[in-house]
């Protein structure tokens, strides 16, 4: 799998994917074409999932994949319209998934291409490698699904805990 276009012309990851820091896993888009996407994660100490001993566990590689989906989902809406905005989306699962290491060292430069294999309206199915080098670490093709539109949710609704307290 790979993807061609100018590294120089790929916007920011984060105008890209709707994802905020520190649930924003990939690094940078490398290359891009209708069909396919190449992403690049570094691992670090401080990596988001990060364990002494293991390293960053080879099953977030699923997430780095579906990141990178919807980094081509940004990336594609941007050839239509540059002011185009991220969109959300949804990682339903994967039908298979192979996992040929525990995890990511902290030094490890990771590679993630995506290939779009079925699109149905808001529906999608990708095929996704997470590689360092050639060696394919993590492999997995995931379903997705990006509703046509966001409903809008007033400001003053959203909370910024996990729970709902109560008011007196």
């Amino acid at each position: 799998m790979t993807a061609h276009n100018t590294p120089s012309l790929m916007p920011p990851v984060d105008e890209l994917v709707l994802h905020a820091a520190p649930m924003l896993l990939i690094d940078e888009v490398c290359s891009a074409d209708p069909d396919r996407l190449h992403a690049r994660v570094r691992i670090h100490k401080n990596s988001m999932f990060f364990e002494d001993g293991i390293g960053v566990p080879a099953y977030v590689g699923i997430e780095y994949i579906a990141q990178a989906v919807a980094a081509y989902s940004g990336w594609r809406g941007k050839q239509a319209d540059p002011a185009t905005p991220p969109r959300i989306g949804y990682l339903l699962g994967t039908r298979k998934m192979t996992l040929a290491c525990d995890g990511f060292a902290a030094g490890s430069c990771l590679d993630v291409f995506v290939k779009n294999i079925f699109e149905d309206d808001q529906m999608g199915v990708f095929e996704g490698e997470v590689r360092n080098g050639e060696t394919v670490l993590v492999k997995a093709q995931i379903n997705v699904f990006q509703p046509a539109s966001a409903p809008d949710q007033p400001e003053d609704t959203m909370t910024t805990t996990n729970q709902e307290t109560t008011q007196p």
